[in-house]
């Protein structure tokens, strides 16, 4: 029997003194992690992740257990920007090439390397020549101080994830809860209503734009989820689309809506893409910048004023299918969301509750009116009535 869920593992390449492994890195699930333990793999804490000796019969197991469970995804390793190098001397370019190669191993998305190497490469610079391995407390506040306090909470908190490792990869004895992140802030998700929605799409003429935004809300995509989309992941027949390789490498199934059928299969006749659903004019694939501009625009000529996100209509999807009285699982499932509690924020701002309480003022203003109707215009006490309308 098949296994239902499709996982996806990531393999990188670790080495240590006891000699090279591939890393694999995958989300929790117990079959999976048992049949990584029958085909020679051991959980290693200090990285996170499972290591297997590194050799041609290890990975032949590792492609027939894949089969069965997922799809292997193999990290390439890609050099430093041209920039980043020239920013560095010979010495804080080998801390950072180092730091780059133990991403890799613990077989972190390439985003993320990205992101944590963008972050810790101005600090190697900032603090040259003491090395990682002789960083202070009141160093890296300094630099924090000087260098972080106007940047977003979210990266202040990422910046602080990215140091720790370099400082445990560098045997720095600083204790890792003296590097306190920052308070997450918890902003409630911003959401339009159903007819503001139905406007926008209504207001959009482009066919490729307005196929765009109907997808991003009837499907509860995220941006970047429709630019890798592809016309291989649509089924038509079952009304099904399948996103592949999402966040936390996570794929999964959706409904497709019987109402975008007809937009989609006249997109696909008019158009004919032939790799990615959304084609660039120039490039395989729409930008993340096009994206945001076509929501942007079709929002203002829908008159709404404030300013709408392409996420926005994944929170409308989320918020609309609460009301509407969809099991909170069954949404996190949609969503693709690792932990529920990320799904329970829409309990927030969803009228299902609380916010469908009736204020005392409409009470008495309905009473009073109810009143007024059974005792005629001429009744008393009608002198004291609140007009609303006035």
């Amino acid at each position: 029997m098949s296994n239902p869920k499709h996982f996806v593992i990531t393999v990188g390449d670790y080495r240590d003194y006891r000699g090279r492994f591939f890393s694999l890195r995958t989300p929790f699930h117990r079959p999976l992690n048992r049949a990584l333990h029958r085909i020679g793999a051991a959980w290693e804490a200090d990285i996170k992740c499972w290591i297997l000796l590194y050799n041609k019969e290890n990975w032949r197991n590792l492609q027939t257990l894949a089969a069965e469970f997922g799809t292997l995804e193999v990290l390439t390793r890609r050099p430093l920007s041209t920039k980043i190098q020239r920013a560095h001397n010979a010495a804080t370019l080998e801390y950072l090439e180092a730091y780059q190669q133990m991403l890799y191993a613990r077989g972190y998305a390439q985003n993320t390397i990205n992101s944590y190497i963008n972050l810790i490469s101005p600090l190697l610079t900032a603090l040259d020549p003491t090395r990682p391995k002789d960083y202070t407390l009141a160093q890296i506040n300094s630099y924090r101080a000087t260098n972080l306090f106007r940047m977003a909470n979210s990266t202040q908190r990422q910046f602080v994830g990215a140091l720790k490792l370099l400082l445990s990869l560098n045997n720095n004895p600083l204790n890792p809860t003296t590097l306190v992140r920052p308070r997450p802030l918890k902003h409630k998700p911003k959401v339009l209503a159903i007819e503001q929605v139905l406007k926008m799409i209504a207001g959009t003429l482009n066919l490729k734009h307005r196929l765009i935004i109907s997808m991003l809300y009837s499907c509860g995509l995220r941006r970047g989820e429709i630019i890798h989309l592809k016309c291989s992941d649509l089924n038509l027949e079952r009304s099904i689309v399948h996103i592949r390789d999402a966040k936390w490498d996570k794929d999964r199934l959706l409904p497709l809506p019987q109402s975008l059928l007809p937009l989609l299969k006249e997109y696909l006749h008019f158009y004919r893409p032939k790799t990615f659903l959304f084609e660039g004019q120039k490039t395989p694939q729409y930008s993340s910048t096009s994206i945001a501009n076509i929501v942007k625009r079709s929002a203002k000529r829908a008159g709404i004023h404030q300013r709408v996100t392409p996420h926005m209509l994944r929170h409308s999807y989320a918020t609309h299918l609460l009301e509407k009285g969809v099991d909170l699982r069954h949404i996190q499932e949609l969503l693709g969301h690792s932990k529920i509690d990320t799904t329970t924020i829409y309990t927030h701002v969803a009228k299902n509750s609380t916010l469908r309480i009736e204020s005392p003022l409409d009470t008495a203003v309905r009473d009073q009116l109810a009143s007024r109707n059974n005792l005629g215009e001429g009744a008393s006490g009608t002198s004291t009535e609140i007009q609303l309308d006035k």
